[in-house]
């Protein structure tokens, strides 16, 4: 989905330690970000200046363009892509079998290691037995309030407004597109995908097993109010990758600390969106 998400001044660390600064520095791709606008009903606006936080900057990302990027980095590196979709995987004594069909062919290929980064479904890790927990369903509503204004690399803000539980966040894109999504409970029957997108709060209770691990969304996924979705991404990729150089797969051992340290991060995250919603609910 041609989406925009921020990446607060706490993702710079894991920014540089993946070289992503280039990255991020093409104009078509992103645009600095100086902080966050929120506005809770009848309250004062508050400011949010990343040039106060750690890290000194933010930046809005076109998700669309920062992916194909990373894509073209990875197949640069030597990856070989399958586009399909992920049928099944079985895991013996020999490693996995994995089954992919294509609008061609269906395919299969076997494996000593599945890292999952598919995403909310995580569909490798709930076939391998992994459990999902949601804490909260969650959906969010995108709508493109402007498409005329020009590419800049002009440091914008991510305006936040709540009322009710409910509330919306708006920013400016690399290309100058300003769009705003709205986030409140339930479910949606609309079937647009490029406009309606689950946005619950949840978590596999077991993110990584022998052989397989699962990464950002896939292993925890954010409500949108936390700010967290694509640098968890990020740094999970890089832990995931730092234990498979270090240990040549994942362990039992290493799933068992990864699978714990995703769990608390998760609750630590539920706590602090638990303030943020009461203090909505109290304007």
């Amino acid at each position: 989905m041609a989406r925009l998400e921020v990446l607060s001044p706490s993702a710079m660390g894991v920014v540089h330690a993946l070289q992503l600064e280039q990255t991020l520095l093409d104009p078509a791709i992103a645009r600095p970000c100086a902080g966050i606008r929120r506005r809770w009903v009848s309250q004062d606006q508050e400011f949010d200046d990343f040039l106060c936080r750690p890290g000194g900057q933010g930046f809005v990302v076109d998700r669309a363009s920062f992916d194909a990027r990373l894509r073209e980095m990875a197949l640069a590196a030597g990856a070989v892509a399958v586009d399909g979709r992920l049928l099944d995987v079985r895991h013996d004594q020999d490693g996995f079998e994995l089954t992919i069909r294509s609008a061609a062919a269906t395919t299969r290929l076997t494996a000593s290691l599945v890292v999952d980064a598919s995403g909310r479904p995580a569909v490798a890790a709930c076939r391998l037995g992994a459990e999902r927990i949601l804490s909260e369903r969650l959906i969010a509503t995108r709508e493109v309030l402007d498409q005329s204004g020009a590419a800049s690399q002009e440091a914008v803000w991510l305006d936040v407004e709540g009322r009710g539980g409910m509330w919306n966040y708006s920013t400016l894109g690399p290309d100058g597109r300003r769009e705003r999504w709205s986030v409140h409970r339930g479910e949606s029957r609309r079937r647009d995908r490029d406009h309606v997108v689950n946005a619950s709060a949840a978590c596999l209770m077991r993110a990584a097993g022998n052989g397989w691990i699962a990464i950002g969304d896939a292993a925890v996924a954010f409500d949108p109010i936390a700010s967290q979705g694509l640098a968890n991404a990020l740094s999970s990729a890089i832990v995931s990758a730092g234990a498979i150089a270090y240990e040549g797969n994942i362990t039992p051992r290493v799933a068992s600390d990864y699978s714990a340290f995703i769990s608390a991060t998760f609750e630590y995250s539920e706590r602090e969106r638990s303030k943020v919603y009461r203090a909505m609910r109290r304007n």
